[in-house]
């Protein structure tokens, strides 16, 4: 059976079924799984839909923590029990009191009815993660494979779900004052080329940069086109320019500090492709200058002719709450035909602030060639300029097209 990647979904065949989690034990370090219902909004409605070690039986024995141990937790689950104000159920893990990272581990497997996926955990240095989410898609459910991090532990995660954890306080007791409210999510759709948007990097404990982009099946009735790749380029502070695709991976404890989290090759109109990519916050300080990357969906020439507007991709980049999301519409469908590459934006990042900016580029028809970026006194030139890459990476054919183009420091 094929395990689905971070990003990846499928149809649950059933409402009522067992959804497993397998981590394996970590030396001196508990990890602790547990379940959030949430609403339309991400986020929880009260305490009480937190389902853990402490609260094993939430909302009428919708979901139950059947069993938990060093290696893994088991849950019932029976989403027939939901009502309509819970959207999803999001699957968690942390690391009890940060006493270790994710690093440690091989990876994390999630088995929901016979649904799997796994998450690979080498370099991950974040101590709380999201699983998983079993959501609503209509009146069916269905399974998406995360692997979102938090470095913050459990308390940058419960924040960025809406739960308020109380501390301990020594005596005497504080003086009241009023609850904090939620930490409130913002939301910015850019849709025209040049438009941007800031995102405060300030919160370095809400764990990585995450950029999504996803896709849909155009409908035409073919199954050999639908399948996009989404690659960055990494321009370093040195004017070097670091290669990020699923067959480059990358790294978030080491240069570039950014990471692929795998490649996801099933569409339809309704699991649409998703694939992502995490940035370090601070990526900025540790490569010693300012960064900026550039991302693009592409489309392999095996993959047959198709109009990248059809496919309707979409990108968001979001950290602690705050979401910008690049949604172009194409102005005329055809010139995004018989392209292999769309350029969707953007993002520079320089101490602790985030400008993301939506690009609307497509390279030349019949081109290989990839996105290129150098910083100008107007900001950053976008340019395909860059060698071409295949899925198997920098294959001799690679090496022949790209002749006289500008090369990757990493390939």
């Amino acid at each position: 059976m094929t395990l689905l990647a971070p990003g990846a979904n499928a149809a649950l065949p059933q409402t009522t079924f067992t959804l497993g989690v397998r981590h394996g034990g970590l030396v001196g370090a508990d990890i602790d799984v547990s379940a959030f219902l949430v609403g339309p909004n991400g986020r929880v409605r009260s305490d009480a839909d937190m389902c853990f070690y402490g609260q094993p039986s939430v909302e009428n024995s919708a979901v139950v923590q059947r069993s938990t141990d060093a290696t893994g937790a088991l849950f019932a689950i029976d989403t027939a029990r939901l009502p309509p104000s819970v959207d999803k159920i999001v699957i968690t893990a942390t690391i009890h009191e940060n006493k270790a990272t994710f690093s440690r581990l091989v990876g994390v497997n999630i088995d929901a009815g016979g649904v799997q996926g796994h998450i690979p955990c080498p370099g991950m240095d974040e101590t709380a993660l999201i699983l998983a989410e079993i959501y609503r898609r209509g009146t069916d459910w269905k399974l998406r494979i995360v692997g979102q991090g938090f470095k913050g532990g459990l308390a940058a995660l419960a924040t960025h779900l809406g739960v308020d954890l109380a501390k301990e306080e020594s005596s005497p007791p504080p003086v009241p004052v009023a609850p904090r409210a939620p930490v409130s999510l913002t939301k910015v759709v850019l849709t025209k080329s040049g438009a941007s948007s800031k995102i405060s990097l300030r919160k370095a404990s809400s764990g990585p940069i995450r950029v999504t982009a996803t896709w849909v099946d155009n409908g035409d009735g073919r199954d050999n086109n639908d399948d996009l790749d989404l690659r960055a380029g990494i321009l370093m502070p040195n004017g070097s320019m670091h290669w990020l695709a699923a067959s480059h991976p990358g790294s978030l404890t080491q240069s570039p500090f950014a990471r692929h989290l795998g490649d996801v090759r099933e569409v339809s109109r309704d699991a649409p492709g998703t694939e992502i990519i995490e940035v370090d916050p601070q990526i900025a300080q540790r490569a010693g200058g300012p960064v900026a990357l550039v991302f693009s969906v592409y489309s392999a020439v095996t993959n047959g002719a198709v109009s990248v507007a059809s496919l309707h991709p979409v990108m968001q980049v979001e950290h602690a709450g705050q979401t910008v999301e690049c949604a172009y519409s194409f102005p005329d469908g055809k010139a995004a035909k018989n392209v292999y590459t769309y350029v969707i934006g953007t993002i520079a990042i320089d101490g602790d602030s985030l400008d993301v900016q939506l690009s609307g580029m497509t390279s030349p028809a019949g081109s290989e060639k990839t996105p290129w970026i150098v910083r100008t006194a107007k900001g950053l030139d976008i340019s395909f300029d860059g060698s071409p890459v295949f899925k198997g990476g920098n294959t001799f054919a690679a090496r022949l097209l790209g002749a006289g183009t500008k090369k990757y420091s990493n390939l």
